[in-house]
């Protein structure tokens, strides 16, 4: 008799799944915004070959006009084992840094949520945790990997989107993040069709995680920067409409390459003079303005900063100018924390300010390093404040200055961002 009950209730549940996903099926076809009030339209311009006049025509698109309730993401890498670097554990975690705080990361494996590690489930309830100390905290998990196999089979969308809400709530999570660096790139290695693919998850997890969801979940995503990205990658304008808010990635604009074997800022905020063409580009005050353009409206839009910086190996010591020839990556591996690049300064290097695109680089003998600090920190801040975008994402807490071992300030950046945003919420 107990078996037979068993089995009858197997049977309603999986009946039950199935109407389940065929209805966020056929949903799906008609869009996010026709579900969600909230989520608004937009008729931005959405073509791939839009070309970009020079930034003082396009003043009017970061005229500040929204609210100072902006927005903090910061990043949370779990510690990887085997890693030399000194662990920033959950309890080393300053609960009111951030407003939002992202754990990366996981993966998804058979249409379900995966953690990296089995240890990572205990990660997940020590962060979660933190919001006992801060009610105001959101606390989300960030997919990295295994997008590519899912997006092929929109069935197999569906499903996931169902039991990524399930993992989401057992967890107590209040929302989910994608990370996919990135969909359909580089242009011919990666299957063209995952541009659109990436959309219909989107589509699915916004009608599992915010339609079917009471109380919703949020649901953001993180962008590559630089033009060709943002078009080989995303439908802009259709992936704005589905999620909460778009972190543009603003970092990673340089680094050593063979093929490009030039110093650079990692993460500048504006283009210098000398900056042509293409290189004129990269850098975020262009990818912001190109992002609204495409259609991510200034309220959902988040601004990347990075804790981390790029080292390069110059060719000769005397050439250390922002361009200089470089022959190889730098120390560390061509990449470094702020701790580190802070260590590097007080050392002995040679700290230097590039006051058209806002940031400092640091060099001795034929080392060269691109970082931020308090100063470039400030800058971004405030240039965040006049645009009336939504607000920052760090990547990422774990490199920063966790422990205040260089100016005796416990997460220097972070400490600079909330100060700023916090100082300016409360003048409202």
């Amino acid at each position: 008799m107990a078996s037979q009950f068993v089995r009858s209730n197997t049977r309603k549940i999986i009946i039950l799944g199935l109407i389940w996903i065929l209805v966020m099926i056929v949903l799906s076809y008609c869009g996010c915004d026709v579900y969600n009030s909230s989520l608004k339209h937009d008729d931005h311009e959405s073509s791939s070959d839009h070309v970009l006049l020079p930034l003082k025509e396009y003043k009017n698109y970061l005229e500040n006009e929204n609210s100072t309730d902006k927005k903090i993401l910061c990043y949370y890498s779990i510690p990887q084992n085997g890693s030399s670097e000194t662990p920033l554990t959950a309890k080393d975690i300053d609960s009111t840094l951030c407003t939002h705080i992202i754990i990366s990361k996981a993966k998804i494996e058979n249409t379900t949520i995966v953690p990296v590690d089995e240890g990572d489930f205990k990660v997940y309830a020590e962060v979660v945790a933190m919001k006992k100390q801060n009610p105001d905290l959101y606390v989300l998990l960030s997919l990295a990997t295994g997008f590519s196999s899912l997006v092929q089979d929109r069935i197999a969308v569906a499903v996931f989107a169902y039991n990524a809400h399930k993992f989401l709530t057992t967890h107590g999570f209040d929302g989910l993040d994608l990370d996919w660096e990135f969909p359909a790139w580089p242009p011919g290695k990666k299957n063209p069709k995952e541009k659109t693919w990436f959309t219909y998850l989107l589509l699915q997890l916004n009608n599992a995680l915010k339609l079917a969801s009471h109380p919703p979940l949020l649901l953001t995503v993180a962008v590559g920067a630089s033009q060709s990205i943002i078009d080989n990658s995303y439908e802009i304008d259709q992936l704005a409409k589905c999620v909460d808010f778009v972190s543009v990635m603003g970092y990673n604009y340089h680094m050593y390459k063979p093929y490009l074997p030039f110093t650079g800022h990692n993460s500048p905020l504006s283009n210098s003079s000398n900056e042509k063409g293409f290189f004129s580009t990269m850098n975020i005050h262009w990818d912001t303005i190109y992002l609204i353009m495409k259609g991510v409206p200034k309220e959902k839009l988040i601004i990347g900063i990075p804790t981390f910086g790029h080292t390069w190996r110059l060719l000769e010591n005397d050439q250390y100018s922002v361009g200089a020839p470089a022959v190889a990556e730098g120390i560390l591996g061509g990449k470094l924390t702020y701790l580190e690049a802070c260590i590097f300064v007080k050392e002995g290097a040679t700290r230097y300010f590039d006051n058209e695109s806002k940031v400092p680089y640091a060099v001795r003998d034929r080392d060269w390093v691109s970082y931020d600090d308090n100063i470039s920190i400030i800058d971004k801040v405030q240039w965040v404040l006049d645009a009336g975008v939504a607000g920052v994402m760090t990547w990422n807490l774990n490199s920063d200055d966790w422990a205040g071992l260089c100016n005796g300030q416990k997460f220097e950046l972070h400490a600079v961002i909330k100060n700023m945003l916090m100082q300016k919420l409360l003048e409202s």
